[in-house]
């Protein structure tokens, strides 16, 4: 680093044209044994700095000729040229002031283009015209490329990529098709799949890659679907009951999301009789034997000197599922507090089998006119004072409210048990009330081609919503022939149903849907363990060996995929 007090030097007047087989590009010689500064150190303050790295991702001018050289220029008053290029070190990125003469301005753009590694030595200063730091450059030398060794692909058998995305996957993937078709038969690959998300535009330049140059090459022609489950059951594990049934609604509070993480700190509980009465009551804080973060906490109200001397889950547990016993739990949001009860109950190695049902399910099949299904929205909606929310018994009381309003207006259309809520309640399907997962749809033949680029037609045109062309499950089946079903990424029903950790058998029942189940590397979905969701690597090593284990024993196929994006 040149000191900050240091003197600046002279500005060099630009030399003689030099010849390309000579090092220098611009300027005087420069000395390459002094210290070269990173980008990221360089501050107003840096005053005489040396740089080296490379020509990176330059805003062209729309007057250049060569839209490819890289590099933006601009003819000034006096005749000269200004010449500006963003240099990149591996640290940061920062743009380079170039003053040229007209005759030497296309020999040290060809010069720049040319190199693949720079040494700039320059005045660290602040761009009163781009409103940031920049370096005004005295000389440029081209460096010696280092010499690295060409990634390989060493596997005797080569896989089959069948998750990848181009530029055509929008906001979502950067490389264009022929690039990737062009790594895959350089790695000696025989096929790769195209998945794009909702979309097909990328196989024309696909299909003119292959032909008589490239007779070995294979795509897969395919998408990364929206897929939608028709109707998502408000209730499950139903058993025969009667509509007018004893009913445990409960609600939890946690130190978080991820029951896999975090823990519960309050459980409230009201059970109702076949009357609609609350005939008793349940409420306990939780010792979380962790801190309650501040965020949590401005929430719920909860501190950890109100649970410091509570009961541990150990002894809270037994209890709750005393309480509860075959009655059918009703919650809103259910896959959150049944959850958390079935994991802590089958860690103590106890058991939560009863019939559950999902208010906010429920909700969005009553009350399909109604923006959000927040469950104080819900209340205000049908004029229900809520006088204190996000406590466990409060929140419980407002539910206990609605779900009466609710049982008021099924039994008017007709259900007698259990079992009809779901068949009176999702007679008409919004597809804009229900989640999408990904999956990804293969053609296998030229009939399963023409029907992939009707799926594409009917959702692009019938079920476009929030910009993603949705895909109805049961429109799919009506046009599923010449085609199969992977149960793509993180993003998908399967994945999902085990993060949140659903049933054994409703993952399986989901699983039957796929012709062939998908894994990635950890490494795509570490994400999980940054977000709390997951506790480490291992619990998506766990995931990835569950996925394995539904294969085996559904005999599908599982293949391991690398969900590419760039």
């Amino acid at each position: 680093n040149a000191p900050t007090n240091a003197p600046m030097p002279p500005m060099p007047e630009p030399t003689a044209p030099q010849e390309e087989d000579t090092p220098l590009i611009y300027g005087r010689s420069l000395n390459l044994n002094e210290q070269i500064i990173k980008i990221a150190d360089i501050g107003v303050d840096s005053g005489n700095v040396i740089l080296e790295g490379q020509l990176l991702n330059i805003e062209l001018d729309a007057k250049d000729d060569d839209i490819n050289l890289g590099i933006k220029t601009r003819e000034l008053k006096n005749g000269k040229f200004l010449v500006i290029f963003s240099m990149y070190d591996g640290t940061n990125t920062i743009d380079c002031k170039v003053f040229s003469a007209a005759d030497k301005v296309d020999k040290l753009k060809k010069r720049l283009k040319g190199s693949a590694k720079l040494r700039v030595a320059g005045t660290a200063q602040f761009d009163p015209y781009a409103k940031q730091l920049g370096v005004l450059v005295n000389t440029i030398v081209e460096m010696p490329e280092e010499k690295k060794a060409a990634r390989i692909d060493t596997a005797e058998i080569k896989r089959v990529e069948l998750h990848m995305h181009t530029q055509m996957s929008t906001m979502d993937g950067i490389t264009p098709t022929k690039n990737l078709i062009k790594r895959a038969m350089k790695w000696g690959m025989k096929s790769i799949a195209i998945t794009d998300h909702g979309s097909v535009q990328a196989f024309p330049d696909a299909h003119k890659m292959l032909g008589v140059n490239n007779p070995d090459m294979k795509v897969l022609y395919g998408v990364e679907a929206y897929l939608v489950p028709d109707k998502v059951p408000s209730v499950s594990n139903p058993k025969g009951q009667n509509l007018h049934t004893t009913y445990c609604v409960l609600d939890l509070e946690t130190t978080g999301l991820s029951f896999r993480t975090e823990k519960i700190t309050e459980i409230g509980i009201m059970k109702m009789n076949e009357k609609g009465e609350v005939i008793d009551e349940f409420e306990c804080f939780v010792n979380p034997e962790k801190p309650i973060p501040q965020r949590v906490v401005e929430v719920t109200n909860i501190t950890d000197d109100m649970v410091k001397d509570a009961e541990t889950i150990e002894k809270v547990m037994p209890k709750v599922l005393e309480f509860i016993g075959d009655s059918v739990i009703v919650a809103h949001n259910a896959d959150f507090d049944v959850g958390f009860l079935k994991y802590n109950a089958k860690k103590l190695g106890l058991s939560l089998d009863n019939t559950c049902l999902d208010t906010l399910r429920l909700a969005k099949d009553l009350f399909p006119d109604y923006k959000k299904y927040k469950l104080g929205i819900i209340a205000e909606n049908l004029g229900i004072e809520v006088i204190v929310a996000h406590r466990a018994l409060d929140d419980v009381d407002t539910t206990v409210k609605v779900f009466r309003v609710m049982l008021d207006m099924l039994e008017k259309k007709g259900a007698k048990k259990i079992e009809d809520i779901d068949k009176i309640a999702g007679a008409e399907i919004n597809f804009k009330k229900l989640k999408s997962f990904h999956a990804i749809i293969l053609a296998t033949n030229y009939v399963g081609l023409k029907n992939l680029y009707k799926l594409i037609s009917i959702s692009h045109l019938d079920y476009i919503y929030k910009g993603r062309p949705m895909l109805l499950k049961s429109i799919y089946k009506q046009y599923s022939e010449g085609l199969i079903l992977g149960s793509a990424c993180e993003a998908g029903e399967l994945y999902q149903a085990i993060e949140l950790g659903k049933d054994d058998e409703e993952i399986e029942q989901i699983a039957r849907d796929y012709d062939y189940l998908e894994i990635q590397p950890t490494g795509n979905n570490m994400f999980l363990v940054r977000n709390g969701v997951v506790p480490n690597v291992e619990a998506l090593q766990d995931i990835n060996r569950k996925i394995v284990e539904l294969g085996e024993k559904l005999d599908k196929l599982v293949v391991a995929t690398c969900d590419v994006h760039f």
